[in-house]
């Protein structure tokens, strides 16, 4: 047997407490009446006096408590076998670890804010495997696809610039080892969640490595941390950082690299902006919304009985007893005497539906089971059909399900609470679902309402920014498409007219070869002078070229052609091993202290693998 609620079971304590108030009562009433007479004398004067009744009264009033205390801390005993499964999709985060990200044009850098995403976003993951990428000048798999979160929080504090070897930002490298970190014998969605500031210093291109992704159906989404205005890249104590020219360095957002890299696998960009919008956006309607979840991991697990019946029902038992229970004289029921037990025994035997239903739905809520949650939220709907609360709680359900509708039509239902409280939050999220269904215009509506109640709302006041932007670019994407197919339509007119054209000038040639052939059959007989002047040289139909509106070239690298990849071998190079200045021996000897070095690593760090020393020119 267990217990549900153990801190419950501190309510036995009363049993004992009120044990003394019954025994200091009995004495104080046999003091009392000793005073009027002997005990004797007391059978004839007061005849219902029998102690031993009373004591029994007493105990059952006792009893009923103690059992009450037992039920309320849920006993369970027995239990079931209950299939469990897993489903959910590989995800790993690449974060940028890059000087870069020091940058404060948000506060207090661009990498705490990456940080602040990826703990929100673990939040929001519902049996998803995550796996972390740390990247800079190199990448390194920091932490494997994995379901334990706690452990996922434990690399992700450990990140900082110093932290890898190499400066830079080498955004291919880094999708390259996030690729790498994938299990290919799964058939699971996989997706990465890149987090940076997009100012790639490497050598690979970025977007050929999305192209990579995209051939083993991996989809990229791309969070864009820091702003388009120029600013400085801090130095430490020193000032900020400049360049081998003495110039400070300044480092921007780059969107337009991280926009073409996520439109390449099918995914998706975001700005990072304060609140989980930007979140909301990636994960619940792009990873979780589009992408199919498959089983990662079943099982099975023991679910407990719940047996607070059989206390619950020995208390009431007692507790009737003991009002029912006679001092010595017979019983005249009345309105007053009958009333009372039936109000205690409805009382008791009636659950709290709605109280117990909102309980058990915000502790499944809390453990991210929505499923569950919203089975007891509509049972305590039944019991308080326009309880705000229960509406707004069925609200924020269905928003996490993915139903944005029926979300809104709960939060709209929870606006006729009087909190105001409660009127700000659910019209808050009432933008959210809105924004989810793509009613961009009923979106900044509600943000805007919320402000009267809360005018210093800094997340509503983002958002209205942020849905204005999303609104302009889908407006924008619809442009852009309407003049794409505006252009296929027009290039089919003229492959139709091309065609025709071809078609005419067959017929043509068709026509004059007959006649060109009859005349040669006229003129056979005429000799073979006159045969040859006959057979004239007939020009050929005349072809245009066919443009190819519909297959657009890849853009060329800056020399014109494909880069070699990093391990493809230059001849000359000797594998680009060996850095000029150095000899081996040199390079022999710091590759051994570097090996002795790893016995001093921190506890929780990630195994970097060994490297060769080599200058980056833009460390940032």
């Amino acid at each position: 047997m267990k217990f549900a609620r153990v801190e419950m079971l501190f309510l036995i304590w009363a049993v004992p407490v009120l044990f003394l108030v019954v025994v200091y009562g009995m004495r104080r009433r046999r003091k009392i009446l000793s005073r009027f007479a002997a005990p004797r004398g007391l059978k004839g004067i007061a005849p219902d006096t029998g102690s031993v009744r009373r004591r029994v009264r007493a105990g059952l009033l006792l009893c009923a408590l103690a059992f009450t205390a037992v039920a309320l801390s849920g006993p369970q005993y027995g239990y079931r076998w209950q299939k469990t499964e897993r489903r959910g999709i590989d995800i790993i985060i690449a974060l940028d670890c890059s000087g870069s990200m020091l940058a404060e044009d948000i506060r207090p850098t661009r990498l705490d804010r990456a940080k602040r995403e990826i703990f929100d976003l673990l939040s929001l993951l519902q049996g998803d495997r995550a796996g972390l990428v740390a990247f800079a000048g190199t990448a390194f798999l920091q932490c494997p696809l994995t379901l334990d979160y706690e452990t996922f929080h434990i690399f992700l504090n450990t990140l900082t610039p110093g932290y890898l070897p190499v400066g830079g930002t080498d955004m291919g490298q880094a999708l390259e080892t996030a690729l790498s970190g994938f299990d290919p014998e799964t058939n699971s969605e996989k997706a990465v969640i890149l987090i940076t500031d997009g100012e790639n210093t490497g050598a690979g291109d970025p977007v050929a490595a999305a192209e990579a992704l995209k051939e083993k159906d991996v989809k990229l989404f791309c969070i864009g941390v820091g702003s388009e205005g120029g600013v400085p890249v801090p130095a430490g104590e020193k000032g900020f950082k400049k360049d081998r020219d003495g110039k400070i360095v300044m480092t921007r957002l780059d969107e337009g690299t991280l926009k073409k890299m996520a439109a390449v696998t099918g995914g998706s960009y975001v700005r990072s902006v304060a609140g989980d919008m930007d979140l909301d956006v990636i994960y619940t309607r792009e990873i979780r919304g589009k992408m199919a979840r498959t089983t990662l991991s079943s099982g099975r697990k023991q679910v407990w009985e719940d047996r607070y019946q059989w206390a619950l029902a020995l208390g009431v038992l007692a507790l009737l007893a003991e009002i029912f229970l006679t001092t010595g004289r017979p019983l005249h029921p009345s309105l007053k005497k009958i009333g009372v037990p039936v109000f205690l025994l409805c009382l008791l035997l009636a659950p709290p539906a709605e109280a117990g239903g909102m309980r058990d739905g915000l502790a499944a809520y809390e453990k991210g089971d929505y499923e569950n949650a919203l089975k007891c939220f509509i049972d305590a709907q039944l019991d308080a059909p326009d309880d705000p609360r229960v509406l707004y709680n069925l609200g924020n359900t269905y928003y996490r399900l993915g139903d944005y509708e029926a979300a809104a039509r709960n939060f709209r239902a929870a606006l006729r609470s009087e909190d105001p409280k409660l009127k700000h939050r659910s019209l808050y999220n009432l933008g959210n679902a809105n924004f989810r269904s793509q009613q961009f215009d009923k979106a900044i509506e509600n943000y805007t309402e919320a402000l009267k109640f809360v005018p210093d709302d800094l997340q509503a006041k983002q958002n209205i920014e942020f849905v204005k932007k999303v609104k302009e670019q889908k407006k924008k994407e619809q442009q852009e498409k309407n003049q794409k197919q505006d252009g296929q339509d027009k290039k089919s007119d003229e492959d139709k007219s091309q065609d025709g054209k071809q078609k005419s000038s067959g017929e043509q040639e068709k026509k004059q070869d007959g006649q060109d052939k009859k005349s040669d059959e006229d003129k056979s007989q005429e000799g073979e002078q006159n045969s040859s002047a006959g057979n004239e040289k007939q020009p050929n139909p005349q072809k245009s070229p066919s443009p190819e509106y519909g297959s657009e070239k890849p853009e060329n690298q800056a020399s014109g052609g494909t880069p070699p990849s990093p391990d493809e071998e230059k001849p000359g190079q000797q594998g680009g091993m060996a850095k000029p200045g150095k000899s081996e021996s040199q390079n022999d000897r710091k590759q051994a202290e570097r090996i002795l070095n790893r016995l001093r690593d921190q506890p929780g760090r990630a195994m970097m693998p060994a490297y060769q020393e080599r200058h980056v020119e833009k460390d940032w």
